[in-house]
């Protein structure tokens, strides 16, 4: 009679198996797999249960993906590294936004800063959910969707395990931004900023600019397994307002534009310590004009010696810069410069009014 670790092993490794042969593998032949890896492997006798059952939750662990995980408890009380809200006007019309965790606080401030854009006039908006996060509370998502979903309208549902039904979450105040809004997005947006890029963009209310989110719009639920490890996984699906769902599919930009997290991460400590202006703008050479006359100085003489010697100058340094920030900007303002020309399709060319040139007459002799 088999004990309960091997039953465990025995109904659960399939799991861990890969490859198109050994995921068609009847559960039958599993277990036969395992008796005999138990009688005829060169080293059975490291093959014990305790071996067994880490082998088939680690392969569970790695086909759920980023459905399920064991995390070390002492890090469940460890707090966010960043928090708050980086905004900035990159130009008087477009104004930038990037909550780094999505708290009740962030949001909260995120409104303040949509009443003072509003009131400045600021005609587009970009949203930045690219900063990695742990999984958060969807009250929160629920609250900064609607600064930007109109009242009465549903934000999304979420459906239970068990449940055939999905409860839904509806917009019960006015939006504060009605403006054209772009929203940058990439596999590390966590549960709540991939929640509110896909309900934004369903709406026809926004465009994605990044790369593709990997899928992960779920609610977690943390339990602890023993005194050192807890079992964090998706416990409630979103679902959207046609009963769509991103879960595992993730979502795909309106515009693709690669980044990679190294050069992310250092745009991002740029932008926190100075702005998030440079880190889209290049920073000019000094060129020798009337202030250097004035001066009476050369900075193009004194960069040519210097690089003469061999020395460093500032401008050789590798400056951190955001190319999704930067294409998002460009298709803003692209989108305005074509908007403002007037073009005239019916216009007709111009009538030539000049009498006709007069022919010459030939005199007879």
């Amino acid at each position: 009679m088999r004990s309960a670790a091997a039953i465990l092993i025995l109904t659960t490794s399939g799991f861990a198996a890969s490859g198109p042969e050994s995921q068609d593998i009847s559960q039958a032949g599993i277990q036969t797999a395992f008796r005999i890896l138990q009688k005829e492997y060169i080293r059975s006798n490291d093959l014990t249960f305790d071996v067994l059952n880490r082998a088939a939750l680690a392969g569970l662990l790695q086909r759920l993906d980023f459905g399920a995980e064991l995390i070390p408890k002492k890090l469940e009380s460890v707090p966010n590294a960043l928090k708050g809200v980086q905004a900035e006007l990159l130009t008087p019309q477009i104004a930038y936004l990037r909550p780094q965790a999505i708290t009740n606080q962030e949001v909260t401030e995120v409104e303040q800063q949509l009443r003072q854009f509003a009131e400045a006039k600021v005609t587009h908006l970009i949203l930045d959910l690219r900063t990695p996060a742990p999984p958060g509370d969807f009250d929160e998502a629920a609250a900064l969707l609607s600064l930007f979903v109109p009242k009465g309208e549903t934000l999304f549902k979420m459906k239970q395990m068990g449940q055939n039904s999905a409860e839904s979450e509806v917009n019960r105040r006015d939006p504060l931004w009605t403006q054209p809004l772009l929203v940058l997005v990439d596999d590390e947006t966590n549960n709540l900023g991939e929640t509110i890029a896909a309900v934004l963009r369903q709406r026809k209310q926004a465009l994605l600019i990044g790369t593709a989110t990997r899928g992960g719009a779920v609610r977690y639920e943390t339990v602890p397994v023993d005194a050192e490890w807890s079992l964090r996984f998706a416990r409630a699906e979103v679902l959207l307002a046609d009963d769509s769902s991103v879960f595992k599919k993730g979502l795909k930009p309106d515009f693709a534009v690669a980044m990679t997290p190294t050069a992310k991460r250092l745009a991002f400590e740029a932008s926190r310590e100075k702005d998030v202006k440079s880190t889209i703008t290049d920073r000019p050479r000094s060129r020798f004009n009337e202030a250097a006359l004035v001066a009476e100085k050369n900075p193009e003489l004194e960069t040519y010696i210097r690089r003469s010697a061999g020395e460093p100058l500032p401008e050789d340094a590798p400056k951190p810069s955001d190319t999704v920030l930067q294409r998002a900007v460009d298709v803003i303002q692209a989108r305005s410069h074509f908007q403002s020309a007037k073009i005239d399709w019916k216009r007709k060319a111009p009538v030539n009014h000049e009498p006709p040139a007069m022919k010459a007459i030939p005199v007879k002799p």
